[in-house]
């Protein structure tokens, strides 16, 4: 069987570690986490910690559907 590991970023989401631990652990991380969220959720959480919004969630932008049509 093979184990899930989650990210910071998930630990957070799932309410495993509080917003400040979050904020204050982001700093050691780098390109794998970017790989594995996406540089636009790294850089929201990264944005928070530096305390240019004061939101606590990202949300991935919603995709059209239209844009997505099978073939």
């Amino acid at each position: 069987m093979e184990s899930f590991k989650m990210n910071i970023i998930q630990q957070y989401e799932l309410k495993y570690i509080t917003f400040e631990q979050l904020l204050e652990d982001i700093w050691g991380y780098g390109q794998c986490l970017i790989n594995e969220v996406g540089i636009e959720c790294f850089c929201f959480y990264i944005e928070a910690a530096a305390g240019y919004h004061d939101f606590r969630f990202y949300i991935f932008p919603f995709t059209s559907l239209k844009h997505n049509k099978i073939r």
